[in-house]
């Protein structure tokens, strides 16, 4: 009996300590786990806190990165014809009903009449859309009968990318100014930004212009008509024709034929004072010369002899 005693409570004792192991064990796993738990918080917390501190940067490079190119390019067109014809009333009205058809409009005119008030010569500058640029050549040419007639193209794609970027960064520091100017409370820091925001206002205000200007050129091309009676009708300035050798050749010549002109002129204007001066001067030149030789030649007159005072 004794002996089934303590082999009952050896049992016991058995169990309790298998029980504390077994309870020991599962607070070091849970412990572990909690642990894990928080270290994965915290990396979560810290890897969404750097994404979010990450993240503009990272959009400002995936929005470079996949900023969408230009797919057309920005072109200036512009064009000049002459055209004479027997009656330019009819065809001034052509040009109002072609302008009407392709969307374009009339940006400069001077016409002159004859006594009866009929058209004699006129000077249109007019604007189509850029797509519409060789129907209205074409359309142009057909007046009448066409004397010249030519046309450039100048490729402006860079400076449009160009512009629109320094726009787009100007416009974005003159936000963040603003921002910093209404986050202040310094009368110094006030000011400071105040000056910062007027020069950034006045290049955006440049720029604008510019874009403007851009636009304006690459979306509607320009094309000066010379409208004239054949009796009437004059060579008209080859404007476009302003670069080359051709050009370079034609602006020396011009160059040239100015300082030759200026020369001439001066002359012209020098001579008579010239000619005076020589007859009068060079005779008077004449004159001492020969007077002075004469002194030269001729001896010195002999002084009488003093008395001897003894």
């Amino acid at each position: 009996m004794r002996r089934r005693h303590s082999t009952d409570k050896m049992g016991r004792r058995f169990g309790a300590t298998v029980a504390v192991l077994l309870l020991g064990a599962l607070a070091t796993g849970c412990s572990g786990g909690g642990d894990s738990s928080g270290d994965s918080a915290m990396d979560t917390a810290a890897g969404g806190a750097g994404e979010s501190l990450e993240s503009p940067r990272a959009a400002m490079k995936q929005s470079g990165a996949n900023r969408a190119p230009v797919q057309t390019r920005a072109v200036i067109k512009t064009g000049q014809v002459a055209v004479t014809s027997e009656d330019l009333d009819p065809t001034r009205q052509e040009v109002d009903d072609l302008l009407r058809a392709l969307g374009g409009n009339l940006d400069q005119e001077r016409t002159s009449h004859d006594d009866e008030g009929r058209i004699e010569r006129s000077t249109l500058v007019i604007r189509v859309p850029v797509a519409e640029f060789s129907a209205a050549m074409d359309a142009l040419e057909n007046l009448g009968k066409m004397e010249t007639s030519s046309s450039k193209s100048r490729d402006v794609t860079t400076e449009v990318i160009d512009v629109n970027e320094r726009v787009e960064t100007i416009q974005n520091s003159l936000d963040r100014l603003q921002k910093f100017q209404s986050q202040s409370d310094s009368i110094d820091d006030l000011i400071r930004f105040e000056d910062q925001i007027t020069e950034r206002e006045s290049e955006l205000s440049s720029l604008e212009a510019q874009q403007d200007y851009l636009t304006d050129q690459t979306s509607f091309s320009t094309i000066t008509l010379y409208l004239s009676t054949p009796e009437n009708y004059v060579e008209p300035p080859d404007a476009l024709d302003d670069a080359g050798f051709v050009a370079g050749l034609k602006g020396g010549w011009n160059a040239l034929r100015d300082a030759v002109v200026v020369g001439l002129t001066v002359v012209g204007a020098v001579l008579p004072f010239a000619i005076a001066l020589a007859l009068v001067g060079v005779p008077l030149w004449l004159f001492v010369r020969a007077a002075r030789r004469r002194n030269r030649l001729e001896p010195p007159t002999p002084q009488p002899a003093a008395p001897d005072a003894g």
